[in-house]
């Protein structure tokens, strides 16, 4: 295995990359890749952290190995440097 990775879930403003350098790196040394996928336990909602007072959290949320993969060919399609492609094998475990 080369090194791990973390995905996290996107929102319209924030799609961060990070992960892509490090898996085309494992992939041009024929390594596998270790994706950890994002979970959101007890995270307050945006309207509670500006009252300050009492915390009210948003329901429990568990990256889906479906979301992963959208999100992987989402920045493979827009960083074009053939890091993978939609059929590149992977395998997922939740």
């Amino acid at each position: 295995f080369g090194e791990t990775v973390s995905l996290v879930f996107f929102t319209d403003s924030w799609q961060p990359d990070s992960f892509y350098d490090k898996v085309k790196a494992n992939r041009e040394r024929g390594l596998h890749t270790l994706c950890l996928l994002d979970i959101k336990v007890k995270e307050p909602t945006l309207e509670s952290l500006a009252r300050g007072k009492q915390k009210v959290y948003q329901p429990p949320r568990f990256m889906t190995v479906q979301t992963a993969i959208e999100q992987l060919l989402l920045i493979e399609e827009k960083r074009g440097e053939r890091a993978y492609e939609a059929d590149t094998m992977c395998v997922g475990l939740a």
